[in-house]
């Protein structure tokens, strides 16, 4: 029996060794334009295994693999266990981008016939509808020890959202999607979520926190420039006043 379950303990670890071991985070902040900046992180506890997907995990080729399009890369963060020392690999970058669609065909969006991501943003009037799907394949057959690994997505969109099928926040702008990863592993999956189109000129829920900063300094700019213009005709007031010294007395 004790030899069974320790035959049983090293099949399971031989297949999460193969299948490698993926989380994946995904936060988007999208704009009313179309344009945004998108924050990656993923790790794994094994990028060799021989059925995952060939993720990177330096600088150097995380910049390589958007070096042909027409996305922004920063802010580049690895974490890789010392030479000969076990561990989970980590990774986090940003990539701005000025039209979502753009990320399509590039770095984690398409890591060779293994996993494939695909942005659309269409136009439905008053309306605009995000799509984003996940194509992941793995010759895995027992996912039963994956359970605990999962692709989190999160989107800010540029105006309230009217319909998905992800979790809506309580700020109503932003949605939510998590997948365990063996309901990802050879499936494909579709996150969608339709929101209402800002007002011309209003920065939405993607471009809040940036709006919302220049106004914030354009009130404080604003504010400082009447306080000193205030100072400054008090002064020149006092300064008249002492001029024109007291009125002479009225003649006997």
């Amino acid at each position: 029996m004790k030899l069974r379950l320790a035959l049983v303990g090293l099949a399971v670890a031989a297949a999460l060794i193969v299948a490698g071991c993926i989380n994946y985070d995904q936060t988007m902040a999208l704009n009313a334009d179309g344009s945004g900046m998108v924050t990656i992180h993923y790790t794994s506890d094994d990028p060799e295994g021989t059925q995952a997907p060939k993720l990177s995990f330096s600088e150097e080729e995380i910049t390589a693999e958007y070096a042909d399009s027409d996305v922004t890369v920063s802010d580049i963060a690895v974490v890789v266990p010392a030479e000969g020392e076990e561990g989970s690999h980590e990774a986090t970058y940003v990539l701005a981008f000025d039209d979502v669609t753009d990320l399509n065909g590039y770095g984690i969006f398409a890591v060779g016939d293994q996993m494939t991501q695909v942005f659309a943003l269409a136009d439905a009037g008053d309306t605009a509808v995000f799509t984003q799907t996940c194509t992941l394949t793995m010759d895995v057959e027992d996912t039963s020890g994956l359970t605990d690994y999962k692709f989190t997505y999160s989107l800010a969109c540029p105006g309230a959202v009217t319909d998905t099928n992800g979790i809506v926040g309580a700020d109503g702008y932003t949605v939510t999607w998590e997948y365990p990863l063996p309901d990802l592993i050879n499936n494909t999956v579709e996150m969608n979520a339709t929101y209402e189109k800002p007002a011309e000129g209003v920065p939405g829920a993607g471009g809040l926190l940036a709006g919302g900063i220049v106004t914030i300094l354009g009130i404080i700019i604003c504010v400082i420039i009447i306080v000193v213009i205030i100072i400054i005709i008090i002064v020149l007031l006092k300064k008249k006043g002492k001029k024109s010294g007291p009125a002479p007395p009225p003649a006997e």
